[in-house]
């Protein structure tokens, strides 16, 4: 089986790519900076002896990126979130060859409380997302919202998959509050009802990630960025038996995103 890799973007989840691909073998052939241009991205992806493309670029350019990678015969990998619209994520749908990266589905714990969760029990959850991000990450593109998504597909969208992917489609959200920084509210599904905040603005002794079911917490990070719990290799793993996460599989939790922000707008 071929495992040659091209990469598009060297920001700071590309190391962590780099270590996955040579623990499942892989090569990398070709590294181009998203900065350099979209001629030179094009040209490479034309050209490369890669098999699988691996995007990790600002937010705002993975659409057009996956989908020029897809319609030249290749195996896509894009980070999260896969888009932030998702008008663009319906359209990568219909490509059978684009993946994105959600790796709390990898976690050990995901598949256990899968198999665990019951259609006829209601669950209350508590999801609390808030980490501490300096002045220069707000300066970056993430800062941007146009370029980023804002800070719900920039750091909410692991755990907006997650809930979904574990209890089902959502039937009502309502947001209390949301700003650049933090977002309160509250998300309600036929068996579920969420209670939810993600926040950039913590201070470093107080970053947390929790994940409570009926009150018991799944610690799925204890560490400040998910970058850092070494699920890239399952994701790749996955990748190379054509079965990772899809366009179709991701595109509710991106719509649940939307619905968010349109509350806030009413």
């Amino acid at each position: 089986m071929d495992k040659k890799f091209a990469i598009i973007g060297k920001g700071f989840i590309y190391q962590t790519h780099v270590d996955a691909i040579k623990k499942i073998g892989g090569e990398i052939v070709d590294v181009i900076k998203e900065e350099n241009g979209k001629d030179v991205w094009e040209e490479m992806l034309k050209k490369t002896d890669a098999d699988y493309i691996v995007i990790l670029t600002p937010n705002d350019l993975h659409f057009e990126m996956a989908k020029f990678a897809a319609e030249n015969n290749k195996i896509v990998l894009c980070e999260k979130p896969l888009t932030i619209k998702s008008s663009e994520a319906k359209i990568l749908a219909d490509f059978p060859n684009v993946f994105t990266v959600v790796q709390l589905r990898h976690h050990p714990f995901t598949e256990k409380l899968k198999s665990e969760i019951r259609k006829d029990k209601f669950y209350e959850i508590e999801m609390d997302i808030s980490v501490h991000r300096d002045e220069e990450y707000y300066r970056s593109w993430k800062g941007d919202p146009n370029r980023s998504g804002g800070l719900l597909f920039n750091l909410g969208i692991h755990y907006f998959d997650l809930l979904l992917y574990l209890f089902g489609p959502v039937e009502e959200v309502l947001v209390s509050s949301l700003s650049d920084k933090t977002g309160v509210g509250v998300i309600k599904g036929k068996n579920y009802i969420c209670n939810w905040r993600v926040s950039t603005d913590t201070k470093k002794e107080e970053q947390r990630r929790l994940f409570k079911i009926d009150g018991v917490n799944y610690n799925f990070s204890s560490k400040d960025n998910l970058a850092y719990e070494n699920l890239h290799t399952y994701v790749y793993k996955d990748l190379l038996q054509k079965k990772g996460v899809s366009a179709e599989e991701v595109l509710p939790s991106i719509e649940l995103i939307e619905k968010l922000y349109a509350s806030c707008k009413k």
